[in-house]
């Protein structure tokens, strides 16, 4: 197995759940409301002895306040779902399985779960047999940005190994996988998020100085640090020693307009290592081992979903997709592994014939 590097990535598995499940808040009242009414109704049939199918009304009774449970759960377990996010939707939950979340994917946006999977590559012979699992997660999130360092760590656990080299998509990216990897001495392959800008003045235009840990603009100017701007986002704030310099400086009006205090920037604790992460990612060492990554971790989840049928879910709630999903990623090393076992032993098989026939040729002539 060659654990000098590793690819992660992940894909939306649909739940075992219907979207015409999903309720929001509001939906929820109105099915409260529908379902009392329904109770009270055949409440009433039960004991006024009205015409009609009398046996079926104590069965369909209790299928009525059962689902009024399950309606007035949901209600309960909809607020601790509110997750705070720049589109302001309202939270929703299913019916049928309350931990599967409205996601997107190719039939639309229903109910999912956002599967993960690290992977390493397997020599067998003088070529590759395949890829192993080394990490795998379930979660409720439709977005990988929390994931990566987690995955990380769990692979090394796993294998007793810190794989060096990581390779991720853009949907991983987040200032703290970078600088935390970077901190474990781990390096990653993975493309910024971020929206490159050419402002000339823009703060990565300023060259950092880590032994008098300083910046100099573009124009040859210090800017020393000055103390923390926000001690919750832990933000670095860098100053120019006097507002003079900017004000007579030539670019004053386009770099700053600041005529009392001059030019600053504001250093987010993640920054050195992103920009050390910018500077790799536009080599081209960092782009030839990025296009490794798609051949290495995709072909994982189409047979896991297509050989393996697992387009959706079998089981419900997140413990036990969490099991099955660690089910069917043991079954796909099991696959792995036996090709690879296939491959040494008919190679073994063919070194051993050839020398026979080394052997017969010997003893002929």
């Amino acid at each position: 197995m060659d654990l000098a590097i590793q690819a992660v990535d992940g894909t939306k598995v649909y739940a075992n759940a219907a979207v015409i499940k999903t309720y929001d808040a509001r939906r929820l009242r109105e099915l409260l409301d529908q379902v009392e009414s329904a109770i009270e109704a055949l409440e009433s049939q039960n004991e006024g002895g009205e015409e009609g199918d009398v046996a079926h009304l104590p069965e369909e009774l209790a299928e009525q306040k059962a689902l009024r449970q399950r309606v007035r759960q949901a209600m309960n377990d909809l607020p601790s779902m509110e997750r705070p996010n720049r589109y302001k939707r309202p939270a929703h939950i299913n019916l049928t399985d309350k931990d599967a979340r409205l996601m997107r994917t190719r039939k639309g946006i229903v109910p999912s779960y956002n599967a993960q999977a690290m992977v390493s590559p397997v020599a067998a012979g003088e070529g590759v047999a395949g890829m192993l699992v080394t990490a795998s997660d379930v979660v409720d999130e439709p977005n990988d940005t929390a994931r990566l360092t987690q995955m990380a760590e769990q692979a090394e656990e796993i294998t007793g190994v810190r794989v060096p080299m990581t390779l991720a998509d853009a949907g991983y990216f987040a200032g703290k996988h970078v600088s935390g990897l970077h901190h474990r001495g781990q390096q990653v392959v993975m493309p910024d998020k971020a929206r490159p800008t050419d402002h000339p003045y823009h703060k990565d235009q300023f060259r950092y100085d880590e032994v008098t840990d300083s910046y100099t603009c573009p124009h040859g100017q210090t800017l020393a640090f000055t103390g923390m701007k926000s001690a919750r986002k832990k933000s670095r704030l860098y100053r120019v020693a006097s507002a003079a310099v900017c004000r007579g400086c030539p670019a004053f009006g386009t770099c700053t307009k600041n005529k009392r205090y001059g030019r600053s920037v504001e250093i987010g604790r993640h920054d050195v290592a992103l920009r050390r992460h910018r500077e790799w990612m536009a080599t081209d060492e960092a782009k030839q081992m990025y296009v490794r990554r798609l051949p290495l971790v995709e072909p994982l989840f189409a047979i896991i979903k297509n050989l393996l049928d697992a387009q959706q879910f079998k089981l419900r709630s997140i413990a036990n997709v969490r099991a099955e999903w660690t089910l069917l990623v043991t079954t796909f090393n099991l696959r792995t592994l036996l090709r690879a076992w296939s491959v040494r032993t008919e190679a073994r098989l063919c070194l051993r014939l050839s020398a026979n026939d080394r052997e017969n040729l010997r003893l002929s002539s």
